[in-house]
């Protein structure tokens, strides 16, 4: 039985010697980057995290901050109309991330929140506003959005992210955290030579595809549709909202109950009205009960202590969208600077306002 033990004990360190071999390599191939400011999605593909959900799940130490942190939270839009090299000059006094993942709805939205909660000490979340990006797609149903083939809500993109790596467990009431968010630093580490294969596989896959690579910020300022594409366009937004008529009320409730946990945490909240062009407003044929249900749910919450409202759909002169709902990057500095007005109209961060 000793002799058995023995060679067991032999075998995890050899096992062990060989990660660590293979994760010495791995990090001078792909090494951890030093996090300078805030987070920022849109340079996710640009790091070792490839993908905004992967990047939003495991790389989050730069939340602990013992500054006033400004989270910005909704879809592709937020990531493409805020950006940080345009807003963070604004806030000088804060940190400012954005946290935001393409093809999000609420009920993800909510997820990044909960993840964002765990980063935080009651200090830190009464230092905290969150900002959140509105419109109709945002509001899709889970059960169109993150659907499985028997018609049910599936996993989200964060889901699939915490269930990857084993970091969660799948259970009957929902995911249940393996790891401890204190440890994750040391987890995502452990895992660096998947993260490294994964990488090396996507950018070997992008060279032999040929895929082109992104936009610069002139072709998007100089983007424009055809009547053709807008009616493309409108057709794949129909068939994305799974509806033919008035939006369900399942995501307005969810954004409500975001709000409250917000509030209850003692963080402050900045909801956002966002633009569309103004043709994608008129032929939209989701537009109408959107406006109508969301104005009522800002009507019920602008009240509320801890809670301001923002809109920017005056900002929808069709010539500032590259496409039927991103802004072009030569108006994006409006963005800011209105978003930045409504922080700063928040005043800053106070012990009484903890709940």
């Amino acid at each position: 039985m000793g002799a058995i033990l023995k060679q067991c004990l032999v075998t995890l360190g050899c096992l062990a010697g060989l990660h660590l071999a293979i994760l010495g390599v791995t990090l001078l191939l792909y090494p951890f980057p030093v996090q300078k400011g805030g987070l920022d999605t849109a340079s996710a593909p640009d790091t070792l995290f490839t993908t905004e959900p992967k990047y939003v799940f495991l790389d989050r130490a730069p939340l602990r901050s013992d500054k006033r942190q400004l989270i910005l939270l909704g879809a592709s839009n937020v990531v493409a109309g805020f950006k940080l090299r345009e807003l963070q000059p604004l806030l000088p006094d804060m940190v400012v991330h954005n946290l935001a993942i393409g093809g999000s709805n609420v009920t993800e939205m909510r997820e990044v929140v909960s993840l964002v909660e765990d980063e935080l000490d009651p200090a830190a979340r009464r230092r905290t506003i969150y900002v959140i990006g509105l419109w109709y797609g945002m509001f899709v149903a889970n059960e169109n959005h993150w659907a499985t083939p028997d018609r049910h809500a599936g996993d989200t993109d964060i889901d699939i992210e915490r269930y990857r790596y084993g970091f969660y467990r799948r259970t009957a009431e929902g995911p249940v955290a393996v790891v401890p968010t204190r440890f994750l630093d040391y987890a995502v580490l452990a895992i660096q030579p998947y993260l490294a294969l994964d990488r090396f596989a996507r950018d070997a896959q992008d060279f032999l595809t040929h895929r082109p690579p992104p936009l610069t910020d002139e072709q998007r300022n100089a983007a424009s549709l055809s009547d053709e594409e807008k009616t493309r366009l409108l057709a794949n937004w129909t068939k994305y909202m799974g509806v033919p008529g008035p939006i369900p009320d399942q995501q307005f409730d969810e954004l409500a109950r975001t709000v409250d946990d917000i509030l209850a945490s003692g963080s402050k909240v900045i909801l956002v009205s966002l633009p569309l062009p103004q043709w994608h407003e008129r032929q939209s044929p989701y537009q109408t009960s959107y406006i109508e249900k969301k104005n009522r749910l800002l009507a019920r919450l602008a009240s509320r202590p801890g809670v301001a409202i923002l809109s920017l759909e005056d900002l929808d002169a069709d010539p500032d969208f590259q496409d039927e709902v991103h802004p072009k990057p030569r108006v994006s500095h409006l963005w800011a600077e209105r978003l930045a007005n409504a922080v700063a109209a928040q005043g800053p961060a106070s012990a009484s306002s903890s709940r």
